[in-house]
């Protein structure tokens, strides 16, 4: 491998890791606290490849809509399906992110245009 080849030049691609916004209900569930955005960043700019995969549709709640999936792999962090990540301004939801092998990097599959 030479200059310029290695993971780093890979990791074009930036995205902000958030996860859900909500506290204590007081009835034993959780809300998104009034007036703030049901999502808060965990860590913005972070390098990162995002390849296409394909694209589907889903019925959710009777309603059609266009999906795709994605390939996004990072150096490793602990992430879980209840993370997303924006890249470009578009929600990614964490479908499978797999705890990496020692020294692997971390490689999920997330899903654009899906509720939930």
């Amino acid at each position: 491998m030479s200059i310029g080849e290695g993971r780093s030049s890979r990791f074009r691609d930036r995205v902000t890791i958030q996860e859900a916004n909500t506290i204590d209900n007081g009835r034993g569930g959780r809300k998104v606290p009034p007036g703030e955005d049901p999502w808060r960043d965990l860590a913005t700019d972070v390098a990162c490849e995002v390849l296409p995969l394909r694209g589907g549709e889903a019925l959710s709640l009777g309603v059609q809509r266009a999906t795709q999936l994605y390939r996004v792999t990072m150096r490793p962090r602990s992430l879980t399906p209840a993370h997303r990540l924006l890249w470009n301004g578009v929600p990614l939801n964490i479908r499978t992110a797999p705890p990496p092998q020692r020294g692997a990097d971390l490689v999920m599959t997330c899903e654009s245009g899906a509720t939930g």
